[in-house]
């Protein structure tokens, strides 16, 4: 285990790194300590030592440079910081997944080498890169030589100079270095950026592809010691890291003319302009968060103030509205700083939330209104709960049908503000046991609930389950009636909860699960059941038996590297 020193210099390096990329690392505490290895962690303990004298570590005459190995492990640290920064966008599983990690490895790797000696001159507030001696020019070879060569391609045709290319494919996070160098290839291209969201998304997928199957397809022969030979193997490995970027980028400009012919005959959808105003955008998210939820109703009441009122006003704080502005004035060319396109996100963020709150079906009119409001406290938690779950799983599907490329992609790479941890994970996880259980795509439970309203936001998932059960269709009404009112019960009853949310709405859902699956006839158990409609029985009926709530087992779990 190291020392505390050491793992303060650990951790020192770590926030360079994420100072120098703009990204946020995954590794919490010391979890980054323990992605070093015991031998550089030993070589760091002399440097920690002398820290404020590295003049301290020079070798005497005769004597061996222990600065050597100091700085091989500085190298190592740095590329072991680079590899674990939290990724910019959801990553989904890769295809190839050994070519996506022998990507990310070697560009950490390298970023580690040409990087490391600036980053450590900042260690100290006098800092020098040659305070350890100087850093001998790296030595690349292997995957660092394909990673090289394709960085050197990017940049030929981005105009982009090389460490900037190499630097944003590092800060685009774990997962997501071959999306960044394709988005890299593609926005350069004017033909891309008209295209519409869908197609674009898609387009940078299938491009990350195909960057992540050449890495894993590619197999090197261990060259033999000929001069010859170690210079034919170094001439090959550039000449696959080169040509992996410029297959890409033939692919590229072939989909972007497909795509081009095919709207042309068919016809172009609107093009997403920059809005005119705050308002204007608001209202934009407004519309999206509809369409995404098939609720084309809103309880909005179309007022935006600065200042909390009554009823269904949005409310903007100015902090809030002076980042949308700074938002839509951006540009390519003048992009947000990082800590605006953070702030810019989370009240676009807290907007889409609202939003996702008040979404209602087309039929929805002032009598439903009238009737929830009646009942409104007790659904306070589960539409507080499902709209702000949504708005943080979509805000980037949101910010594409609301902003031209050059903003989205903004609100896209911003780092997120600090996930809500008292409601929302209830209802995400409730939501993903119903997904489960009735065979749904992830984050389709969710997003009916979203679009229902909030008295119905629980019989709207409720619904789905009971219709993917066994339950007779004659007792189904009753059954998901019961249910749906054991679960707002629970529901209504979140904001006390004092264990881990996201168990407790877990628990939720496995209890609607059970539920929904008991053998016990529900009809028998239902308030308002006609007797009628029920078999004669030749004995009394027993008296109902009582559902036993299961209990909530808090499980707090800290977001950790392996998330």
């Amino acid at each position: 285990m190291a020392d505390a020193e050491v793992s303060g210099l650990i951790r020192s390096i770590n926030r360079l790194v994420e100072r120098d990329t703009g990204s946020f690392s995954l590794a919490i505490g010391d979890q980054i300590t323990h992605r070093v290895g015991r031998s550089d962690q030993r070589q760091l303990r002399l440097l920690a030592d002398n820290l404020d004298i590295p003049a301290r570590l020079a070798p005497r005459p005769r004597e061996d440079d222990r600065r050597v190995e100091i700085r091989a492990a500085l190298v190592e640290t740095v590329a072991s910081c680079a590899g674990v920064l939290e990724p910019r966008e959801s990553v989904e599983e890769s295809l190839y997944p050994s070519g996506r990690s022998r990507f990310e490895t070697a560009n950490s790797r390298l970023y580690a080498q040409y990087e490391t000696p600036r980053l450590v001159a900042e260690l100290r507030p006098d800092g020098q890169s040659d305070d350890l001696g100087v850093f001998l020019p790296p030595m690349i070879d292997g995957d660092l030589l394909a990673a090289h060569a394709s960085v050197v391609a990017i940049s030929a045709r981005t105009g982009r100079p090389e460490p900037a290319v190499l630097r944003e494919l590092v800060a685009a996070g774990r997962g997501a270095h071959a999306t960044a160098a394709a988005r890299l290839l593609l926005q350069s291209r004017p033909g891309f950026t008209a295209l519409p969201a869908p197609e674009r998304n898609e387009l940078t997928t299938a491009i990350a592809d195909h960057l992540e199957a050449q890495f894993e397809n590619h197999e090197r022969q261990a060259p033999g010691p000929e001069i010859g030979a170690v210079l034919a193997d170094r001439q090959q490995l550039a000449g696959f890291g080169s040509t992996a970027i410029t297959t890409a980028s033939q692919d590229a400009n072939e989909e972007i003319a497909h795509l081009h012919e095919f709207f042309d005959k068919i016809g172009w959808p609107p093009a997403v302009e920059t809005p005119d105003s705050v308002n204007e955008l608001c209202g934009r998210i407004q519309g999206a968060v509809g369409e995404a939820l098939d609720a084309p109703n809103s309880r909005w009441d179309g007022q935006i103030k600065r200042e909390p009122g009554a009823g269904t006003t949005l409310v903007l704080p100015m902090e809030q509205a002076t980042a949308l502005r700074k938002l839509i004035e951006s540009s390519r060319t003048h992009p947000l700083s990082p800590a605006d396109a953070t702030a810019a996100r989370s009240a676009f963020q807290a907007v889409a939330a609202e939003y996702a709150r008040w979404a209602v079906p087309e039929e929805y009119d002032e009598r439903h209104e009238a009737a929830a409001d009646s009942v409104a406290p007790r659904y306070v938690n589960i539409e507080q709960a499902v709209g702000t779950a949504y708005a943080e799983d979509h805000v980037r599907e949101l910010a594409d049908r609301t902003l031209p490329y050059e903003l989205a992609i903004q609100v896209r790479h911003a780092h997120p503000p600090a996930a809500d941890q008292r409601l929302a994970p209830a209802a995400r996880a409730f939501a993903a046991v119903i997904d489960n259980a009735a065979g749904l795509e992830e984050g389709e439970t969710l997003r009916r609930m979203a679009g229902e309203g909030r008295v119905l936001m629980v019989q709207s998932a409720v619904d789905e389950l009971v219709a993917a059960s066994a339950v007779p269709n004659i007792e189904r009404p009753f059954a998901a009636g019961r249910i749906t009112d054991e679960a707002d019960r629970q529901f209504d009853a979140l904001d006390t909860v004092t264990g881990d949310p996201e168990r407790y709405g877990t628990d939720i859902g496995k209890m609607a699960v059970s539920m929904a699956h008991q053998r016990e006839p529900m009809a028998r158990f239902a308030s308002g059941h006609d007797p009628a409609l029920a078999r004669p029985q030749a004995q009394p009926r027993d008296s109902a038996p009582t559902t036993n709530r299961p209990t909530s087992n808090p499980d707090p779990k800290r977001p950790t590297l392996d998330r």
